[in-house]
């Protein structure tokens, strides 16, 4: 029989905030994927390896997802890392490729799992806790409440017009246009419209914690992991 591909959340970064499910599945596997040309770089491996020590006796299948908008070459990226896994399955061997937070939350592991479904394997998702849900949790704050709505936005992207979306917004992927994003966010804190808090790195050993923007602009933060948490001013608890 053909093995079973298993796309596993494994949490923000806190190696706690792994699932038992996570952890059984890290557990059952031979063959663990990964994000990264090696397990030395690979954030996701560091981070389950604490839960999980015995993924580092695994085979390991690497697979470099280039931080680009071309599509040709993100293609030629998931070809060559879908061509692994399917020599792993062909010969029978289950395989859990990492992926922090949650797949399916701008998950590099998604793109895979619906390619490899396509060609007539088997692949699961197992769920993690988001990156911002563990974030909220740091700051002590709710993400919403009563009748209040969440808007997750993609930063990079654009949120030129930010304020116009009612109740909390979650700002990820910031990195690209941080001076914009928290220019932006500084001039809605200072015209009463919007609150801002961040974190960088949560659940890391290089975790800060931001309780405005305007210690996030000092900092001067450009990290991939950092998240916003943006709420109307006056509802935040």
């Amino acid at each position: 029989m053909a093995g079973i591909l298993y796309g596993v959340g494994i949490g923000p970064g806190d190696p706690e905030l792994l699932t038992l499910k996570a952890v059984r599945i890290l557990q059952e596997c031979s063959v663990i994927g990964i994000p990264a040309e090696n397990t030395d770089v690979c954030t996701a491996f560091g981070i389950a390896s604490q839960a999980v020590p015995e993924i580092q006796e695994k085979r390991i299948i690497s697979g470099v997802i280039p931080m680009t908008r071309e599509e040709d070459k993100l293609e030629e990226a998931y070809q060559q890392i879908c061509q692994k896994i399917e020599s792993e399955l062909k010969a029978g061997e289950n395989v859990a490729f990492l992926n922090l937070g949650d797949p399916t939350i701008y998950g590099t592991y998604m793109k895979i799992h619906k390619k490899i479904i396509e060609k007539g394997y088997m692949a699961e998702l197992v769920s993690g806790v988001p990156s911002f849900c563990a974030v909220a949790a740091r700051l002590g704050v709710d993400i919403a409440t009563r009748d209040e709505s969440i808007h997750i936005l993609p930063a990079c992207y654009g949120m030129e017009e930010i304020e116009k979306y009612n109740g909390t917004k979650i700002l990820m992927k910031s990195a690209r246009r941080f001076d914009e994003v928290t220019k932006k966010l500084e001039e809605l804190e200072e015209e009463g419209i919007l609150e801002a808090f961040a974190v960088a790195n949560c659940g890391m050993k290089e975790e800060i914690i931001y309780p405005n923007i305007q210690s996030l602009r000092q900092q001067g933060e450009k990290g991939y992991f950092t998240t916003i948490l943006v709420k109307e001013k006056g509802n935040c608890s």
